[in-house]
């Protein structure tokens, strides 16, 4: 047994440990960590079980039990052990303040034809669609839980009150605590899209002339905002089919074929050629279902006489070993002459 006299040494000794630790630099944490992890790393814990075993061959199968139950927790310790150096020499306690070398920066892509659903490290849950990308710092539960979206992206955030959850494009930054809200942002596109469906958010919208606007969004209100001007539109309308692509689904309601084509571009990871530009005028109304793309391309044919859509599957160049991408080329269908 230890006496008080023992236990206060090995007390003090870890507070002297603890200040030379927080005395040290990023830079001095960083070194001392890799070092230790790498000695981490060649422990050959498979050949140590393995020699002691050969030495305990005639204990009885309790004793091999208890021994095999010992190696998986020695195998779990070691990444503990290493994630535990990670945390004693980078983690700074009661605060969530953290200098820029400090913070490492992730980024996450989502291509054509692909959707993603992500878990943040704050457990937030966030649904990434086609071509769309984000980028956040880990740590990430600093001040801020910060994260940079490009594309579209549909979030359930995780509340934490002292950690404000802030999502930046670049014409615009959205604020909220504990919240569900889909954001549409493409760079090549001409509006910004936030959609509310739960809780609330602050939303500042900054165009090329620095000019701002801002709004507080409650449920199932659908901000709309023109970048060039900041000019901003806001109502509370039934937000099913700005949302429907986190369920596989595509809702079309009085959509134009310019934005019919995109969608498929996004959706399929197809290249949509409009040949004729009469067909830009012709809206569509419809949904589609975890639908393939030729189902898709067949339903759409059907529903309007006046179109008729090809499909060119995609193959790889001999010569230069490049993938050509699939093509749809959508046009007028010409009809036979009534006499």
């Amino acid at each position: 047994m230890y006496n008080n006299k023992q236990i206060k040494n090995t007390d003090r000794k870890i507070e002297e440990f603890l200040e030379f630790r927080n005395q040290l630099s990023a830079e001095q944490k960083k070194l001392e960590a890799g070092i230790l992890i790498d000695e981490i790393k060649k422990v050959d814990v498979n050949g140590a079980f393995k020699k002691v075993g050969n030495q305990i061959n005639s204990q009885s199968k309790k004793i091999s039990i208890y021994l095999t139950i010992t190696r998986f927790a020695a195998v779990l310790t070691l990444p503990l052990l290493a994630f535990s150096i990670w945390s004693l020499f980078f983690a700074k306690q009661h605060t969530l303040n953290y200098t820029e070398s400090e913070i490492t920066w992730h980024e996450i892509q989502s291509p054509a034809g692909m959707r993603s659903h992500i878990v943040l490290p704050d457990g937030t849950d966030l649904w990434l669609n086609a071509e769309s990308k984000i980028k956040y710092g880990i740590p990430f539960v600093r001040e801020t839980r910060q994260i940079e979206l490009s594309g579209e992206g549909f979030l359930k955030v995780a509340k934490n009150e002292e950690s404000p959850f802030v999502v930046t494009t670049t014409n615009a930054e959205i604020k909220a605590l504990g919240t569900q809200f889909n954001i549409k942002s493409y760079p090549e596109e001409e509006t910004l899209e936030v959609a509310l469906t739960e809780g609330c958010v602050e939303f500042t919208g900054i165009t090329g002339s620095d000019i701002k606007a801002s709004a507080t969004m409650k449920p199932n209100d659908f901000l709309s905002m023109n970048k060039a001007t900041g000019k901003v539109k806001l109502k509370n309308k039934d937000l099913t089919k700005h949302v429907s692509w986190v369920k596989n689904v595509i809702i079309f309601d009085e959509t134009t074929m310019p934005e019919v084509a995109k969608t498929l571009e996004r959706w399929y990871g197809v290249k949509v050629i409009i040949a004729d530009s009469e067909i830009n005028k012709y809206r569509f109304t419809t949904t589609f279902e975890n639908e393939p793309l030729y189902r898709v391309l067949e339903l759409l044919e059907l529903s309007s006489p006046a179109i008729k859509i090809k499909y060119n599957p995609g193959k790889i160049n001999k010569q230069t070993n490049i993938a050509i991408q699939s093509t749809v080329t959508i046009s007028k269908k010409h009809l036979p002459m009534k006499h």
